[in-house]
């Protein structure tokens, strides 16, 4: 008896709940999870000028996946420009620029070969983690009981990024960049390559925002500048392995992700932080902390690879 009066208090919130009563908690704030997308993107073709690459036509990535045309082009002089997107969901369809697709079936008059044009194919997201949605649902909630409907303030416009694509782990809003009422949203992306969003997350951000934000609102989505975070580390011989270094830098990584994007900003990465972190693995070393380590309101902190000394 004692232990369904625990099951039914912890059903009371999101926080606590099962995952079956997560989902009504969901329902009742409009927050769904996200479900896995697909990759897309564009390619370049090159052939006979005029022939026809039809839509459905299909390619296939070096990665083992099947790429699908969206709509039909007539090849030109030169390169031209094939919208594309992957068969299967997930972030595996993800392909940076320059790799190769193959045409599964020749098109007479089209060379077999295409290649993923500068802004790569992007955007192939898993299902939303449990826990990250359940953080979602809680935020709402949290944001409903005391404050009311969002309504355009900077934490709202960063609470959208975050549910506009799973890729999304924190936004840079800036109200009033480009003039009065104007606002800059930034997503970041914690686990996509130098935190930056691509543009088909660009693209989800911009479309949820059409339906969420404000009539009256003036906003853009655009991607942060990188801040590169340089590091030179001297450990001490007898620490000086592998594996330390190793620890090292995944937890200075850490701590840069939590930097930028946040519901409490922060544009400093202080040498206290940078220590105890270090501290974790070993205290037998030496940091260069002749340089602080700040960057401006649109940036976003990358750490790079580390100097040892």
């Amino acid at each position: 008896m004692h232990g369904h009066l625990d099951w039914i208090d912890a059903q009371c919130s999101p926080l606590t709940c099962d995952l079956e009563r997560l989902y009504d908690w969901a329902a009742v704030y409009s927050v769904d999870r996200l479900m896995a997308t697909a990759a897309w993107g564009s390619a370049l073709a090159t052939g006979n000028v005029g022939t026809q690459l039809l839509a459905g036509t299909l390619l296939r990535g070096t990665n083992g996946l099947d790429y699908s045309v969206l709509a039909a082009v007539a090849l030109g002089a030169g390169d031209t420009v094939v919208s594309i997107r992957c068969v299967t969901s997930g972030v595996s369809g993800n392909l940076v620029a320059g790799q190769v697709l193959m045409l599964v079936d020749p098109v007479p008059g089209v060379n077999n070969s295409l290649t993923v044009d500068g802004l790569g194919i992007g955007g192939g997201a898993e299902d939303e983690l449990v826990d990250a949605w359940r953080a979602r649902v809680a935020e709402e909630w949290r944001t409903i009981v005391t404050t009311g409907a969002r309504s355009g303030k900077v934490a709202d416009y960063r609470y959208w990024a975050r549910a506009a694509h799973q890729s999304v782990t924190g936004a840079i809003v800036q109200p009033h960049a480009l003039g009065m009422g104007t606002v800059v949203v930034r997503p970041i992306c914690n686990g996509l390559a130098d935190r930056l969003p691509t543009q088909a997350v660009l693209d989800a951000v911009a479309a949820l925002l059409l339906s969420l934000a404000p009539a009256t609102a003036d906003w853009r989505v655009v991607a942060p500048a990188v801040f590169p975070v340089s590091l030179s580390i001297h450990l001490l011989p007898a620490v000086d392995t592998a594996p330390n270094r190793a620890a090292i830098f995944a937890a200075l990584n850490a701590l840069v992700l939590t930097k930028g994007g946040t519901d409490i900003e922060s544009l400093e990465l202080l040498w206290a932080e940078i220590d105890a972190a270090i501290s974790i693995t070993t205290s037998q070393y030496v940091a260069d902390e002749s340089v602080p380590i700040i960057w401006s309101a649109l940036d976003v902190p990358v750490l790079q690879p580390i100097i040892w000394i």
